[in-house]
Formats: C-alpha cells, sequence, structure tokens
C-alpha cells in the first residue's frame, strides 16, 4: 500500500511576465515604481507625488535637509510621528485610529527608521501608511495614503516600499 505519491513536472513552468515598471533615481533614493502610478506636478523641490488610480492611492516621497546630532534623532523622530498623527486628526475628516507607530535603528545602522499606520473613519476613509527616516543629514518621508480597507492598503503598501531604496545617511 502506498502512501505517499509524488508528481512534478518534466518542464519548467512558464516564467510569468513582470510587471512593467519605471525608475526613479534621485541622490537620496532609488524608486522602483509600477506604470500604473503616474507622477503628478508639485510646486516643493524636495518633494515628488504619485498617483495609482486603480488603486485610489497616493504615494508621497519628501526630503528635509538638517544637521541632526545623534542626541537629537529620537526626539526629532519622536516628533515627526508625532506630527503626522496631529495632522490626521486635525484634518477633522473623521476618527483616526493609530495601528501602529515604531522608532527603530535603521538595520545599517546609520540613522533611525519610522513607521507609521493609521487609519481615519468618517465621509473621506483612508488608510494613512508611512515610512521615514531620520539620519544625521536628513529626514526622508515615504508615505502612501489609500482608499479604505486595510488589508488592501498594507498589500500595496508591502508591494510598493521595496522598490524604495533610500541612500543613507
Amino acid at each position: 500500500m502506498s502512501l505517499l505519491k509524488y508528481s512534478f513536472p518534466l518542464t519548467p513552468p512558464a516564467p510569468t511576465p513582470a510587471a512593467a515598471q519605471h525608475q526613479y533615481a534621485y541622490s537620496e533614493f532609488v524608486l522602483d515604481l509600477s506604470t500604473r502610478w503616474r507622477q503628478m506636478p508639485t510646486e516643493d523641490d524636495n518633494t515628488l507625488n504619485f498617483e495609482c488610480d486603480e488603486e485610489g492611492a497616493v504615494l508621497v516621497i519628501a526630503a528635509d535637509f538638517y544637521d541632526i546630532p545623534d542626541d537629537k534623532a529620537q526626539a526629532l523622530a519622536e516628533q515627526c510621528l508625532g506630527t503626522r498623527i496631529k495632522a490626521l486628526h486635525g484634518a477633522g475628516s473623521g476618527p483616526v485610529e493609530v495601528l501602529q507607530q515604531r522608532i527603530q535603528p535603521h538595520t545599517s545602522g546609520t540613522g533611525l527608521e519610522l513607521s507609521l499606520a493609521a487609519e481615519v473613519g468618517g465621509d473621506a476613509a483612508h488608510v494613512h501608511l508611512y515610512l521615514g527616516y531620520v539620519t544625521s543629514r536628513k529626514v526622508l518621508h515615504f508615505s502612501m495614503v489609500c482608499r479604505p480597507g486595510r488589508q488592501a492598503a498594507v498589500a500595496l503598501f508591502n508591494a510598493t516600499v521595496p522598490g524604495f531604496r533610500p541612500r543613507l545617511p
């Protein structure tokens, strides 16, 4: 009597086509984005805006340049997250639920990595996902705002963020 039966094809599976992407290379980061995202104009030289109609999402990448002493980095990181949360509450579009916030040393040891996930309810419901870096010379922001639905928003963020490669410090 045979309990286990194995079978496998002798030919490898056909490769899955890669999604079309565009690479944006800047002095502070490199970003690979699906061509579903389109760049939107902005008046700020240190900010890039992208929009994806299919996903109902907006992506904002910004850099603020400072001379940040090591002993001030943690306080600045806390202020960055606090200011974002306060702005979400201040928008008055509905109740804000902070799902997650964290500040931790970056794996390279060159600064701090910040993360925030929040859901805003009400008429203008959306999910706000943020990844930031505080280094000795800048604060780099990667912020995504998605239509309601935590799981879909997190899935889009997790699919997009690997294409974001910050140049630290």
